[in-house]
């Protein structure tokens, strides 16, 4: 499951001193285990705006606060606020810069506000994120899981569930670059279904903004059933759903949404089998029938944590809780791993350079040897950043000229993909076998976990791109002898979301 557009600092920078005083810093092979976070660094780090004005590190007062941005522009700047090119100096001095520039409109989307890039300097801690602090210290975590782009949600969604690859794009393809059809990629779910392998994807909201977890789906719900997800941006969907406004025969295995999802217009085909809303993932733990692989798409604008959608994190924190103590509490929890991330960072300040060869230039020695993120920033496949001919998008290429990647000098033109990942991200790895309290150091992205389900139900060498090839196995998260949380622990219960909350109330 991905949540959306927060950084590993902003969320999970604090999990030390947490550890430390509730004594879950060593795990069960007796190893102690520290997170490379921000709580030794409070006093050392800062960004400068524009202006001159220097803003450091701060606890957030709200949960929620402004958008910021990590597009593919903006990602650049956040490393370093003026330099694109080779060789280049690593500071992560640019997340003010760029969090100013967006909300007076000039990166991104469009002006937001204009509060001050100093939003993106901010953090939580367990005060406000209790649910997740308590099971990234029980489970395990990841302070090198970093996001396969340099760039924002739909890009890295796409690499997800490709092995990595956007083919050359580094912008959204239908709201940015307007790419009038659906992609021609192979994705897992097609890999899977070659190799007879189960899967099913789980669906939080609908494109009407109907959910199940507010009752209103079905046929006195909002008429636009259609659900959301980042599966029917491929080709490859047409076979389990698609839009059907004339109401002819589905296709099998299809049918109608009227009778797979008792949606009263009746205007697409799906396979119930495969895409289904959320409510039967509550129904297949319990029943112990989850297919093999899983996907669960997140309560898009209702519970998936954006910044500037006016929701508190915490209305995503209980959505959350919920999924997954439903899974720690079912018969279905001695045979699974539930992997939750965030799918891009967002714009909030992260320490850690996504930057071969510089990963580790920002990290305390008092970690020991981290490896490098150059094992696994690699290009996925033969398609580089390349201009859009004419100034129009194609489904390759669609640069624009101020982009990273567009003058021959800059580090994308010449390393592609590889020249910077995008930003760590918070995670969580959940499982009976999970190994208690533990810190992974080794370097990944959210394709590890295609990896990890190749290496599963296909073999070791199965592969999608040359970037989920690279992909470490991800077993040194567990323990599967001694089955360390055969007996789940006991969460508390997450923070109650308030009825509304101030995105100018930073401090």
């Amino acid at each position: 499951m991905l949540q959306e557009n927060r950084s590993f600092d902003s969320y999970f920078g604090m999990l030390n001193p947490y550890r430390a005083a509730n004594k879950w810093t060593v795990s069960e092979d007796g190893n102690t285990c520290t997170v490379d976070g921000i709580d030794d660094k409070l006093s050392q780090i800062s960004n400068m705006n524009d202006e001159g004005q220097s803003f450091g590190l701060f606890k957030l007062a709200t949960t929620c606060v402004d958008d910021m941005t990590s597009a593919w522009l903006e990602s650049f700047g956040d490393v370093n606020r003026y330099h694109f090119g080779l060789p280049r100096p690593v500071l992560m001095d640019g997340f003010v810069h760029t969090a100013e520039g967006f909300a007076k409109g000039g990166f991104g989307d469009g002006d937001f506000t204009d509060v001050a890039g100093q939003r993106s300097m901010g953090y939580y801690d367990q005060d406000t994120l209790n649910y997740y602090y308590y099971m990234a210290s029980q489970f395990a975590v990841s302070d090198r899981w970093f996001a396969p782009v340099a760039s924002k949600s739909t890009p890295n969604r796409i690499a997800t569930v490709t092995g990595g690859t956007t083919q050359g794009l580094v912008h959204d393809p239908f709201k940015d670059d307007h790419v009038p059809a659906q992609l021609d990629i192979e994705t897992i779910f097609e890999e899977l279904d070659q190799n007879g392998v189960s899967w099913k994807i789980y669906y939080s909201i609908t494109n009407g903004g109907c959910t199940d977890a507010d009752g209103d789906c079905g046929p006195s719900g909002n008429p636009n059933a259609f659900p959301s997800t980042t599966f029917v941006d491929f080709r490859y969907a047409r076979k389990y759903i698609y839009k059907n406004t004339q109401q002819t025969a589905c296709v099998a295995p299809t049918v109608g949404s009227q009778q797979a999802v008792g949606d009263s217009s009746n205007t697409f085909c799906i396979d119930p089998a495969h895409i289904a809303p959320i409510g039967q993932y509550f129904t297949d733990v319990a029943n112990n029938t989850l297919p093999s692989y899983a996907f669960i798409e997140t309560a898009y604008g209702h519970g998936d944590e954006h910044p500037g959608s006016g929701q508190s994190i915490l209305k995503g924190q209980q959505q959350v809780a919920n999924i997954i103590n439903s899974l720690m509490q079912s018969p279905s929890w001695s045979s699974s791993v539930f992997f939750l991330s965030y799918d891009e960072p967002g714009g909030p300040y992260d320490h850690v350079p996504p930057v071969p060869g510089s990963s580790n230039q920002n990290t305390d020695s008092s970690l020991g040897s981290i490896p490098d993120i150059s094992t696994i920033a690699v290009n996925p496949d033969g398609y580089m950043p390349c201009p859009a001919p004419g100034g129009v998008a194609t489904v390759h290429c669609d640069l624009t000229p101020q982009d990273p990647g567009a003058n021959p000098r800059d580090a994308a033109a010449q390393q592609g993909f590889a020249a910077q990942l995008g930003f760590r991200l918070p995670n969580l790895v959940i499982s009976p076998f999970t190994r208690q309290h533990y810190v992974s150091h080794i370097p990944m992205d959210h394709t590890a976990v295609i990896k990890f389900v190749e290496n599963r139900f296909i073999g070791s060498s199965a592969h999608l791109t040359n970037r989920d090839a690279a992909q470490p196995d991800l077993l040194d998260f567990f323990d599967f002898n001694n089955v360390p949380w055969a007996t789940p622990p006991s969460p508390p219960t997450p923070n109650a979301a308030p009825g509304n909350c101030n995105a100018a109330n930073m401090q």
